[in-house]
């Protein structure tokens, strides 16, 4: 059960890391500052 959990674990990184990146490169391109938008 840990072995599938750490598994799992390893296969959200890339992903959360790639939502982040989408995230942050719509804001620019949306422009205009990401706090004052939030």
């Amino acid at each position: 059960m840990t072995a599938y959990v750490i598994r799992r674990l390893w296969q959200m990184i890339p992903t959360i890391f790639g939502v982040i990146l989408l995230i942050f490169f719509l804001f620019n391109w949306i422009g205009g500052d990401p706090a004052q938008v939030l």
